[in-house]
């Protein structure tokens, strides 16, 4: 006999759970891990900067990504374990992105090279990330030495011809002090960028004035000029040193061949330059 028990206008038979077994499922098919294509796989950094390269994984799955630098074919990093006795390099996974990246602290031009992103898939997949590394270079027009007269203008230029990004600054020095804007008789005029240029205008030039200018821009090569301030009395020093070399320039022209066929020289060639300043 159906025993009905209302309540709420539903019988106990109806409120009954049934269980219901759901059809047979196949697995889909595993989507294989893709690279992100926006990624650029060439890097170019300023030498002492930090390089970072990226490495987008898609569909990564259980697989895991590993950088190996391809020149000795050294494995830097596992997943976020990295695997180097340099500690500049270091693997900094951004888990949000799913990239997975290699930092390399203190870049210098030695780590440039081919590194490659591979997934642990079956077969693996890689993908090869090209840095550039690059140390520019000041170069001081005139270099290396200069000569101005006492009271003219020292007028010095500096150019750094490339830098994948503009230096954080560029610094005069002078004897190793750094060279500061005074009144109108010293000037620094810079301009940065990929291309750099800074000139520095010492008017009226004093005796103390002569030295070694740097140009030294933030991470890169720093270039020298010696600059002789001339007085009457290294004026008058210099014309005869310039009058000694003429001398010994015309002589040894005048050199005869012996019966050897080798060349000799009038002993007055031997004559120095102080004979010439002791008159």
């Amino acid at each position: 006999m159906k025993m009905d028990i209302r309540k709420g206008g539903l019988s106990a038979w109806e409120r009954a759970a049934r269980h219901v077994v759901p059809p047979p499922t196949v697995p889909g098919p595993t989507l294989p891990p893709v690279f992100d294509p926006r990624v650029s796989n060439n890097v170019t950094v300023t030498a002492t900067k930090t390089a970072r390269l990226s490495c987008i994984v898609h569909n990564l799955g259980n697989n895991s990504v590993s950088w190996i630098r391809h020149r000795d074919l050294h494995i830097l990093s596992v997943g976020a374990q990295t695997y180097t006795s340099d500690d500049r390099f270091e693997a900094v996974p951004q888990a949000a992105k799913g990239d997975w990246m290699l930092s390399i602290k203190y870049a210098l031009p030695r780590d440039s090279g081919q590194y490659d992103c591979q997934v642990s898939s079956t077969p693996p997949t890689a993908r090869t990330v090209h840095l550039t590394v690059v140390e520019p270079r000041a170069k001081i027009l005139r270099a290396p030495e200069m000569h101005v007269g006492l009271g003219s203008p020292i007028n010095l230029t500096c150019e750094v011809d490339y830098s994948p990004e503009p230096p954080d600054y560029l610094h005069w020095y002078h004897k190793e002090k750094m060279v500061r804007k005074d009144g109108d008789r010293v000037s620094v005029k810079t301009k940065l960028g990929r291309s750099s240029f800074s000139q520095l205008v010492v008017r009226r030039a004093r005796p103390d004035d002569a030295g070694v200018y740097t140009c030294s821009p933030a991470h890169a090569i720093e270039h020298s000029i010696t600059v002789h301030v001339l007085t009457e009395t290294n004026t008058t020093q210099m014309g005869k040193t310039r009058m000694v070399a003429a001398r010994d320039t015309r002589l040894a022209q005048q050199s005869t061949p012996d019966t050897t066929g080798k060349l000799f020289t009038r002993r007055f060639l031997s004559q120095s330059a102080s004979d010439i300043n002791s008159t």
